[in-house]
């Protein structure tokens, strides 16, 4: 779990794995800029990326031994915020790892080419509203090799030819909420995507997602259970598909061992209440 800049491990080795952990531990760096996404290169899980705030991108190709500044610019739409431009996601292609996009939190999109040695800015008619240069995620599939799908602020986009323009999606005819957060690719079916959503970025309501037709349609995944707060990520566990996990902003974690028919839902401790991200597996 992320819990705002800091990234919590659990300690429960045998616990099964909806059940909550009975310990956990701050694993945070104790210097350098707060890390806000995590990406192993398709294929070469030797070769790391993460991305920060104030908006920065760095590898490691040596398993995280040691990591190099990456020369990555934020572009030319980013907009004044409370807080600094984050590298909120990142993806490769699948098919073509060295094609890999940064979704910026809030300043829009930037492609890399060459396994991130340079960026070019891609943001094109998502500028100049901040509606749409609010980017929460980014991510590629095999099915649809250079093609880029990302949510904002605004709701779902798609970016066919390598983000070459933005199609809008029609999210608002599947959920009365369109302003949607992470997204995740399923980790078994390159055509199932799972879009997490609240009201704002903070709210008193938040929902789960998928499409089983890469941004087609939609369906609801988390019936049954209530968030109290807007829905921040979600993950799938990639050796068990049908086990499904989601946080909500203040605390919640939800998960599911059946695709979604049943869900239970934990309450993280008092410290643990700003939850930005999680993994499985």
């Amino acid at each position: 779990l992320s819990t705002g800049t800091s990234r919590l491990a659990s300690k429960a080795s045998s616990v099964p794995a909806i059940s909550p952990p009975r310990t956990w531990i701050s694993a945070c760096a104790s210097s350098g800029p707060p890390v806000w996404t995590f990406l192993f290169r398709p294929g070469e899980p030797k070769v790391m990326y993460l991305g920060t705030a104030p908006g920065e991108i760095y590898r490691s190709v040596d398993d995280g031994d040691s990591w190099q500044k990456l020369n990555a610019t934020m572009g030319s739409n980013e907009c004044n915020m409370s807080f600094p431009t984050r590298v909120i996601a990142l993806a490769a292609d699948p098919s073509y790892p060295d094609e890999m996009y940064a979704a910026l939190e809030v300043a829009g999109v930037i492609r890399s080419s060459d396994g991130g040695d340079t960026w070019d800015e891609i943001t094109g008619s998502l500028a100049p509203r901040e509606d749409t240069l609010d980017l929460h995620g980014v991510q590629c599939s095999a099915a649809t090799p250079h093609t880029v799908y990302i949510t904002t602020r605004q709701g779902p986009f798609i970016g066919p030819d390598r983000g070459r323009e933005w199609i809008p999606v029609e999210f608002g005819q599947y959920s009365p909420i369109t302003y949607t957060r992470d997204l995740r690719i399923a980790p078994t079916d390159p055509n199932s995507l799972y879009v997490s959503i609240g009201a704002s970025a903070r709210s008193s309501q938040g929902a789960l997602y998928r499409s089983r037709d890469l941004f087609k349609t939609f369906e609801r995944v988390d019936r049954g259970v209530t968030a109290d707060a807007t829905m921040m990520a979600v993950s799938v566990d990639p050796r068990a598909p049908s086990h499904i996990y989601c946080i909500a902003r203040d605390g919640q974690v939800f998960g599911t061992l059946d695709d979604g028919a049943t869900w239970t839902t934990h309450q993280l401790p008092d410290k643990a209440k700003e939850l930005r991200g999680l993994a499985a597996g």
